[in-house]
C-alpha cells in the first residue's frame, strides 16, 4: 500500500543557526521563565528560552497553500499583542473543577494571513490563521524543533506506517540513535536544558494529525495527505486510505489551523498538573447544552472474555448475562455497563443478535440507574451513524464506543468531529477506540468522554506490553494530552516471571496494589472496570476501593515522581482525598508530603503491597489509620507495585 506523506523538510544541510530576520519580537511567558524569539521576516522563525537557557534553537515554519509559501519571503507585518488572565470552568471535570487560562499573545498580521503565538508559563503555541476565504488547497506545511550541538534525551513512539492503532512501546534514546525511517506519533518528549519538553498538536478540526521524524539534529512534522481512493482493511472492519491526493486538505478557507504545542516543564511530575492542549482549543457555543452528560465507572464484559461461574445461566453474548450485569452495576454502584462487539450484526447497527434483545436491556437497565454503552466499529457508524444514533436514543441508550479507525488524516479528523457533533444531538457519550491520542476536541464536545490511543491492559491478553515500566511513562506523555481508556482492574496480577497472556482469563503485570492506583492515578471521565463480577467477588477488600474511586477530580496536587520510574498523586473529589502511586520495574521507598490536607484530622484507608508483594504479586493489606494534615506519609513499593489511599475528613 502506498502512503502519500506530506512534509517540507529542510534537510541536514541547512540545519544551522540562521540569519538574524530583519524584524524580531520577543514573547514572555506571564512567570517570566519563557522568552520566545520570533523572527517576522523575511522567513519567520521561533527559538525558545527557558530559565535562561536555550531549550529550542532557532527553527522555521511555513504552510504552503496554493501558489504561496506563508512564513517564506514575507513583508514585515503588523503586530499586535494581548495578555489574558481568565478562569475557564470545566464542564466536563478531568483534574479540577477549574483552571487558569493565562497567557500572553503575539499575532503577525500579513495580507491575507496571521501567524499567531502564545506563551504561557507551562508553554509555547503557534498557529496559522487564514483570514480570507482561500479556496486553493494546503498542500504542506513545515514544523520544525531544532535542537543544534546537543543530542538530547528522547522518548517516542515509533511507526512506519501512517494508518495505525497508536498503540506503539516507548522508545528512550538519544535524538541521533532514532531509526530515521521511522516517525513518532505525539505527544513526543525532549529533556534539554534540564527541561522536559512536551510537542504535541491542539484543536485539531479538517486537518490532519501530526507525527513527528528525527531529521539531523531535530525534528519534522510529517502529515497523511487527503484520502482518495479507500479500501476495506481488517476484513470489513476498517477503511484505509489506498491512495491519496497531493494536498493534506482541498482548501484553506478562512480558519484557524491546529496549535504547534511545545510544553515546557522543569520537573517531570509537573506534567501532570497541566491542562495546556484544553486550554488551547474551542470552547463549545455559548447555547450548547451538555448538562446531561454523566462522567462514572463502566463494567465491561470484553476484557474478561465474560468469564462468568457460579450463576445460572450460560454467560456469553446474550441477554441473560447482560442483565446480570446491569444488576451487578446497580448492586454495586456502577454507573454503566458496555456492551461490546457481538450485540448487533457484524455490518448493521440496526439489526440485534439473535440472543440479545437491546431494548429488554435499557428498559431493565434505566430501572435500575444503569447507563448502557454499545460498541460500534466505524465503518458502520459511518454508514448509519444518523439513524443508528437515533435508535440508541430511542432504546435509552447513554453512550457509544467507536472503534477501528487507525487514521489520523484529514477526513478521519472530520468524522471524529461528526461523530461528536451527532452523538451530543442525541445525549450520547463517546470513546474512541482505535484512536489517535488526544488534541483537544473534547473542551468543543464535551460529550467525548476518553479514547484510547495507547498500550493498554487488554494487551496482556496476548502480549507482555502493559508492563509496569509502561504504566509509569504513560501518565507523563500520553496522559497530558487528554483522557485514555487503559481499561485498568485485573484481579489477576503477576510478575515477568509467573505471567502468562490468556484471552479467556487474563492478568495484568505488576502488583495488585498497582491495579488500583491505576483508578487514582489514570485519568478517563468514563473509566473501565474490566474483570469479571466472579473475579471482584472473590476479591472484596479491593473490589470495594475500586468501586469507590470516582472518575473525575475537583483538585489534583502532584506529588513527585520520574518518567518511567513512578509517579505519586493526590486528587480530591469533594471533601475526600485519595492518593494513587504506580511504581516501575524497582522497588522504592516513599515519604509523600500530606501537607495538601492544610489542617485538620482524617481517617485514612489504604491499599498497600504486602509484604510478600514482591514475589506473589496478588499479596496487599488494607488497612485504617488516623492522620494529621501535614504528617509524612511512608510508602513501600514491591518491584510492579502501587499504593492507594481514601483519605476522608475524621468525623
Amino acid at each position: 500500500m502506498k502512503h502519500i506523506i506530506t512534509a517540507i523538510f529542510i534537510g541536514c544541510a541547512v540545519i544551522s543557526p540562521l540569519t538574524i530576520a530583519a524584524g524580531t519580537q520577543k514573547l514572555m511567558s506571564p512567570d517570566g521563565k519563557t522568552v520566545v524569539k520570533v523572527n517576522d521576516s523575511p522567513d519567520v522563525t521561533y527559538s525558545i528560552v527557558r530559565n535562561g537557557r536555550t531549550v529550542l534553537d532557532e527553527s522555521p515554519l511555513s504552510m504552503t497553500v496554493g501558489s504561496d509559501t506563508w512564513g517564506v519571503d514575507e513583508k514585515r507585518p503588523k503586530v499586535s499583542r494581548r495578555s489574558v488572565d481568565s478562569v475557564v470552568d470545566f464542564l466536563v471535570r478531568r483534574k479540577y473543577g477549574s483552571t487558569v487560562d493565562r497567557y500572553n499573545a503575539l499575532t503577525l498580521r500579513y495580507r491575507d494571513h496571521d501567524i499567531e503565538f502564545r506563551a504561557y508559563d507551562s508553554g509555547v503555541a503557534y498557529r496559522f490563521v487564514s483570514t480570507t476565504d482561500n479556496q486553493s488547497p494546503v498542500s504542506g506545511e513545515t514544523v520544525a524543533y531544532r535542537f543544534l550541538d546537543d543530542d538530547p534525551a528522547t522518548i517516542t513512539l515509533l511507526t512506519d506506517e501512517l494508518q495505525n492503532w497508536y498503540e506503539h512501546d516507548y522508545t528512550f534514546s538519544k535524538l541521533s540513535e532514532l531509526p530515521v525511517d521511522s516517525f513518532s506519533v505525539t505527544p513526543v518528549m525532549v529533556d534539554r536544558a534540564g527541561v522536559k519538553m512536551l510537542i504535541a498538536d491542539a484543536n485539531l478540526y479538517d486537518y490532519p494529525g501530526m507525527y513527528l521524524k528525527p531529521v539531523c539534529q531535530g525534528f519534522e512534522a510529517i502529515f497523511a495527505n487527503y484520502p482518495d481512493k479507500e479500501v476495506q482493511a481488517d476484513g470489513d472492519n476498517k477503511i484505509y486510505a489506498a491512495t491519496r491526493h497531493p494536498y493534506l486538505i482541498p482548501k484553506a478557507g478562512m480558519r484557524a489551523f491546529p496549535w504547534r504545542v511545545t510544553g515546557l516543564f522543569d520537573k517531570a511530575i509537573d506534567i501532570i498538573a497541566d491542562e495546556l492542549v484544553y486550554l488551547l482549543s474551542d470552547a463549545p457555543d455559548d447555547s450548547a447544552d451538555f448538562s446531561w452528560v454523566k462522567p462514572g465507572n463502566i463494567l465491561w464484559d470484553w476484557w474478561n472474555d465474560r468469564n462468568i461461574y457460579g450463576v445460572d445461566f450460560r454467560s456469553g453474548i446474550n441477554t441473560d448475562t447482560y442483565m446480570y450485569l446491569v444488576d451487578y452495576a446497580a448492586a454495586n454502584g456502577i454507573g454503566n455497563v458496555l456492551l461490546d462487539e457481538g450485540w448487533s450484526a457484524r455490518n448493521d447497527l440496526l439489526t440485534l443478535a439473535p440472543d440479545v434483545d437491546i431494548p429488554a436491556i435499557c428498559r431493565h437497565a434505566g430501572e435500575r440507574g444503569v447507563g448502557i454503552i454499545l460498541w460500534t466499529k466505524w465503518p458502520n457508524v459511518l454508514r448509519q451513524m444518523e439513524p443508528a444514533f437515533t435508535q440508541f436514543e430511542k432504546w435509552g441508550v447513554s453512550g457509544v464506543k467507536v472503534d477501528f479507525m487507525d487514521r489520523n488524516d484529514a477526513r478521519m479528523v472530520r468524522f471524529f468531529e461528526d461523530v461528536a457533533k451527532c452523538a451530543a444531538s442525541h445525549k450520547l457519550m463517546v470513546d474512541f477506540h482505535g484512536s489517535y491520542p488526544n488534541e483537544g476536541m473534547r473542551r468543543r464536545y464535551p460529550n467525548l468522554m476518553t479514547r484510547e490511543g495507547v498500550i493498554g491492559l487488554e494487551y496482556n491478553k496476548w502480549s507482555d506490553r502493559a508492563t509496569p515500566r509502561h504504566d509509569v511513562t504513560i501518565p507523563y506523555l500520553r496522559m497530558w494530552v487528554g483522557p485514555m481508556d487503559y481499561t485498568p482492574g485485573a484481579m489477576l496480577n503477576a510478575h515477568p516471571e509467573t505471567f502468562h497472556a490468556n484471552q479467556h482469563e487474563p492478568m495484568s503485570q505488576g502488583t495488585r496494589s498497582h491495579q488500583i492506583a491505576q483508578f487514582i492515578v489514570y485519568e478517563s471521565p468514563l473509566q473501565m472496570i474490566s474483570d469479571s463480577p466472579s473475579k471482584y467477588d472473590e476479591n472484596p477488600e479491593s473490589f470495594s476501593f475500586i468501586k469507590t474511586i470516582p472518575t473525575v477530580w475537583n483538585e489534583t496536587v502532584p506529588l513527585e515522581g520520574e518518567i518511567g520510574e513512578y509517579v505519586a498523586v493526590a486528587r480530591r473529589s469533594g471533601d475526600t482525598w485519595y492518593i494513587g502511586v504506580l511504581g516501575g520495574e524497582v522497588p522504592r521507598e516513599l515519604t509523600l508530603d500530606t501537607s495538601f490536607l492544610g489542617n485538620g484530622h482524617y481517617t485514612m484507608t489504604s491499599h498497600a503491597d504486602g509484604i510478600n508483594a514482591d514475589s506473589q504479586a496478588k499479596d496487599h493489606i488494607v488497612t485504617v489509620n488516623n492522620i494529621d494534615g501535614g504528617t509524612a506519609l511512608h510508602v513501600t513499593l514491591a518491584r510492579g507495585g502501587g499504593y492507594a489511599a481514601i483519605i476522608r475528613p475524621a468525623r
